[in-house]
């Protein structure tokens, strides 16, 4: 059978009423088109892109404020000019729409002596910075209660060591801690070990153990406690992430002292994976900051060399990321180091109470900037582009030292 081919009418039949066919308005714009919605569409089109035969068009003159009969071509000429206007306005001032991320935040290390040694001059020059610099949180550096952390959930010194010393209005912000060498219950040898825990004599749940500070139980206490070993807080959708780590695994000599048996110690733990986990989200960040927080420094001035069972596996990960800082403590005082060639700040912030170290002496073993022999901590500031930290010292109300540093 041969195949039937069928021709497209030029238009559409339309009748009236009476049955007499009738000429489509627009056909003769329609070619060989059929007259379809869309080509009604079409049409109109085209007859707003002519010159309409009105005694305005005629004389020259559009009506005032008539820009339903302004050709297409001049609104598309104003929209273009309007949207350059835009473009160059942005481009001088990049930040117009944009409010660039800003945070503030303390760091205090090595601090829960009852308020004893310092650690409440300490807590009234934080809440009087505090009040002016109004921090969205707080960083503890660990070593949070001494001499061997908290006995239960229960401890009273979690009350006389925290919220009874940093009571003052402006550090009701959350707190945000990790573990040092005295949160795991450190004691040396066995007889120190019993003479620590001698306390818990006929109390139930009463023990060496760093798992008590990471208990839910002290948050509902006091809601602004958080403390884990390894974990990543991001701020500012994803513009500065803070890395934590715990690095009393690290520590080599640990490893043989006896507190490093104590329930959910030193000998449970791997190093290995803290700095598994730590590279895996260093990888996996795309933050204009990163910044680290530990307790144990990788260097530092006020011994004769630096950290050798830190400095390196830690060091090498934190270049490798391209790590602007690392927070810590566990020196009882304050530092900063940095090396040229070194993309890390490295911020010692462990004056917190107690500092005990004599006499005092200060060694460049590499970067070596600052070093404050006393009590103090830090204040913070993320802003852009742009990281500021303050050093302050119990001896005056402005900060000591100051740094700089830029992403």
């Amino acid at each position: 059978m041969a195949a039937t081919i069928s021709t497209v009418p030029q238009y559409s039949r339309m009748v009236d009423d009476q049955g007499v066919e009738m000429q489509p308005e627009h056909a003769s714009h329609m070619g060989d088109s059929e007259l379809t919605p869309l080509n009604y569409t079409r049409l109109a089109q085209q007859s707003l892109a002519q010159p309409q035969q009105s005694s305005a068009i005629k004389t020259g003159v559009t009506p005032a404020g008539d820009h339903s009969k302004w050709p297409v071509a001049i609104l598309a000429g104003l929209v273009l000019t309007a949207v350059a206007l835009v473009a160059a306005v942005v481009a001088a001032n990049p930040g117009i729409f944009r409010t660039e991320f800003k945070t503030q935040f303390l760091l205090v290390g090595d601090w829960g002596r009852d308020g004893t040694q310092n650690q409440s001059a300490v807590a009234a020059l934080m809440a009087t910075v505090a009040d002016a610099a109004r921090p969205d949180f707080i960083l503890s550096m660990g070593d949070n209660f001494y001499e061997s952390g908290l006995l239960s959930v229960n401890d009273p010194q979690f009350m006389s060591s925290f919220t009874n010393v940093y009571d003052a209005p402006s550090l009701q912000v959350p707190w945000h801690a990790i573990l040092g060498n005295h949160d795991y219950g450190e004691c040396w040898t066995e007889e120190e070990c019993a003479g620590a825990s001698a306390q818990c004599t006929g109390l139930p749940d009463c023990y060496l153990s760093p798992l008590h500070q990471l208990d839910v139980f002290l948050w509902e206490q006091d809601w602004r406690w958080h403390c884990e070993r390894n974990f990543m807080l991001s701020l500012g959708n994803g513009a500065v992430d803070l890395f934590f780590v715990d690095t009393n695994p690290g520590m080599i000599e640990y490893q043989t002292a006896a507190f490093a048996n104590n329930t959910g110690g030193i000998l449970q733990q791997s190093w290995q994976e803290n700095l598994l986990e730590l590279e895996t989200q260093l990888a996996r960040s795309t933050a204009q900051w990163k910044l680290v927080i530990g307790h144990h420094p990788v260097r530092r001035n006020n011994r004769p060399n630096n950290n050798m069972d830190l400095l390196p596996t830690l060091e090498t990960i934190l270049e490798k990321y391209g790590v602007q800082a690392y927070f810590c403590g566990h020196e009882h005082n304050l530092q900063y180091l940095h090396q040229q060639d070194s993309s890390v700040h490295y911020v010692v912030s462990g004056g917190g109470s107690l500092t005990d170290y004599s006499p005092i002496v200060h060694y460049d073993n590499g970067g070596s900037q600052f070093q404050y022999w006393g009590s103090g901590f830090v204040s913070c500031l993320v802003e852009g582009r742009s990281l500021r930290c303050d050093l302050y010292g119990i001896t005056q109300r402005t900060p000591v030292y100051s740094i700089q540093v830029y992403a």
